[in-house]
This record gives structure tokens, sequence and C-alpha cells, in this order.
């Protein structure tokens, strides 16, 4: 996975989030949820349906929201690269055309990757998964 579809991952989990607690909150209707969702490009109209439902039970049993979902069976994972990380390192991709890194990345491999990028000393293939 590119750096840049890492990072719209994360942004739409974080979106995702927001929205359901806008819709359980009563502070927005279904109809913005579904018009939020495909701006967001979720537009699976199954999905979409069940996440209302699910929400509605929420909103009406007072129950707490799930959590944002985590790698590692819902452990956090300290290693792993943080979301403003890989944003930057799809910001560097984008503005510099470079190669991005091949996936998952340590926040120690971001911080070596943004250093290069920055000092234009970044070597794409040295970040690449031999197949």
């Amino acid at each position: 996975m590119s750096a840049l579809a890492e990072a719209l991952v994360a942004a739409q989990r974080r979106a995702l989030a927001a929205v359901e607690k806008q819709y359980a909150a009563g502070k927005i209707d279904a109809d913005d949820v579904y018009g939020q969702l495909a701006d967001m490009g979720m537009t699976d109209a199954v999905d979409t349906s069940r996440l209302i439902a699910a929400l509605d039970l929420i909103r009406e049993y007072g129950a707490t929201l799930p959590a944002e979902p985590r790698g590692n069976g819902g452990k956090p994972d300290d290693n792993a690269a943080t979301d403003a990380q890989l944003a930057l390192i799809a910001d560097l991709v984008h503005k510099h055309k470079l190669e991005p890194p091949d996936m998952p990345l340590t926040k120690t491999d971001a911080s070596a990757i943004i250093t290069d990028m920055k000092s234009g000393s970044y070597d794409a293939a040295k970040w690449k998964v031999p197949f």
C-alpha cells in the first residue's frame, strides 16, 4: 500500500469516527451521514445502511461508540509510523515526485525517510520489499 493510500485510510477512519459521533449525538441526520460518507468515497449502500442502523441503536440505548480500529488485533502498535508521519511522507512524495516507500513503516523508518526526502538523499530502492 502506498504512503498516500495509507494516509487516506487513516484520515477516513478519523473522519468516519467524527461523523459517527455527530450522528449518535443527534447533531446530523442520516442524509448528512450518507452525503459525507459518499464525499469520502465510502459509497457501499449496504454497509452504509448497516452503519446507520447500528448508530441508531447506539443513539437509542445510549451505548458508547466503538473505539477507532487499530492494527495488531486492536492493540496499539507503538512502533508503527504515525498518521502524521505517513501524511508528511505522502505530501513529500507528491511534492518531489518521488517513488513512495513500501508499507508498513515503523516510526524510526518513517523518520529516516522524511529526513532523506527533505535533504534530497532519499533512495526509493532502499525502502522497497523485494518480491
